[in-house]
């Protein structure tokens, strides 16, 4: 399942432990059996967690918490997702943001290059910059 599922046996573990994924059924000699449907299940979950939602978040939209049956879980979900939407929106934002101010300190320290240390004022916006 791991294989198929492109992730690690502790990362499957992981996600039985905390209930995420119902254990699956085990053979006389005690290995794990998983069906396709588990493998879906598994990707969902690290889609999820991609998207930056908690563990919560993500037993929330897998129903496993209330609200159960299927409609209350795919309303659930979308509101999950919707308000995911919006902070990735939000970092996003602050991403340009410190985008825009690291162009700023290139352009300013750049100008470094061209100025001798000891004619550099006291005043000047480079200073800032500088580590």
């Amino acid at each position: 399942m791991a294989k198929r599922a492109g992730v690690s046996l502790r990362t499957v573990r992981y996600y039985e432990e905390i209930g995420l994924l119902p254990p699956a059924s085990l053979t006389s000699g005690g290995i794990r059996l998983y069906s396709q449907r588990d493998v879906t299940r598994l990707r969902f979950i690290r889609r999820l967690k991609a998207l930056g939602m908690s563990i919560e978040e993500i037993r929330l939209s897998l129903g496993l918490e209330p609200p159960q049956g299927r409609r209350p879980r795919v309303e659930r979900t979308l509101e999950l997702l919707q308000l995911q939407k919006v902070k990735t929106g939000q970092q996003m934002a602050e991403l340009v943001q410190l985008q825009r101010e690291v162009e700023e300190a290139l352009a300013y320290v750049g100008r470094c290059t061209t100025c001798a240390p000891q004619k550099c004022a006291p005043g000047c916006p480079s200073l800032k910059y500088l580590l």
